[in-house]
C-alpha cells in the first residue's frame, strides 16, 4: 500500500487507481456494484444537451465514454470478482499486468470537477469573447459575448436567420473558442 508521511509521523493510506472499462451504457449500474462492494469510484461526467423529439435534454454524460477509475488500499485485489462485476466490461491491463494509475492523473482529473464529479469550465468568458453555446436550445451554436454581470447571466450575440440576435444565457453554459 502507497503511504504518504506527515510532519505528525501519522501515515495517511493513499488509493491505488485502476481504469475500469464498462459495458456500453451500463457505467452506473458497475459503479453502484463496485461501490456495493466497498470500492472507491471515479466516474467524471459532463454536461452535455441533446433534442429528443421537440424538447432539449441536459443530461450528464461519461467524460470517458464507457471508462471509470477504481480506487482500492488492497494490495492483492480480486480481479476476477471485479471482471464480473455487474456493468463491468473488464479491467484495464498493459502487458498482462494490472497497472495503477499515477495518482498525479487522477488528481487533476478531480481539480477540474466539482463535488458530483462533473466537469467544470475552466475557461472564464469575457466580454468580446467568441464562446459555444454548450447548453439549452441553442446548443452548438456559435457567439460572441457582449458582457456579463453579476449573477454570471451572459449577453451574447448569436446569428440567426442572416441577422445578430441578442439574447442572455448563463455563463456557465459557454466554452471559450480560440
Amino acid at each position: 500500500m502507497l503511504t504518504v508521511e506527515h510532519n505528525s509521523k501519522s501515515k495517511v493510506s493513499v488509493l491505488k487507481w485502476y481504469l475500469i472499462q464498462t459495458k456500453p451504457n451500463r457505467y452506473k449500474l458497475a459503479e453502484e456494484h463496485l461501490l456495493r462492494q466497498g470500492y472507491n469510484v471515479f466516474l467524471p461526467l459532463m454536461k452535455k444537451t441533446s433534442k429528443k423529439g421537440i424538447k432539449f435534454v441536459n443530461d450528464l454524460i461519461p467524460l470517458f465514454p464507457s471508462y471509470l477509475f477504481l480506487g482500492s488500499e488492497l494490495e492483492n485485489i480480486p480481479w476476477r470478482s471485479i471482471n464480473a462485476t455487474r456493468g463491468v466490461s473488464k479491467a484495464i491491463t498493459l502487458d498482462g499486468q494490472y497497472r495503477s494509475i499515477r495518482y498525479e492523473i487522477i488528481k487533476g482529473i478531480k481539480s477540474r470537477c466539482d463535488q458530483n464529479d462533473i466537469l467544470k469550465s475552466m475557461e472564464h468568458i469575457k466580454a468580446s469573447d467568441r464562446a459555444k453555446i454548450e447548453s439549452g436550445p441553442f446548443t452548438d451554436f456559435i457567439c460572441s459575448v457582449e458582457k456579463i454581470d453579476d449573477c454570471n447571466r451572459a449577453w451574447v450575440l448569436i446569428d440567426l436567420l442572416q441577422q445578430q440576435t441578442c439574447t442572455i444565457i448563463s455563463a456557465n453554459d459557454l466554452l471559450k473558442i480560440k
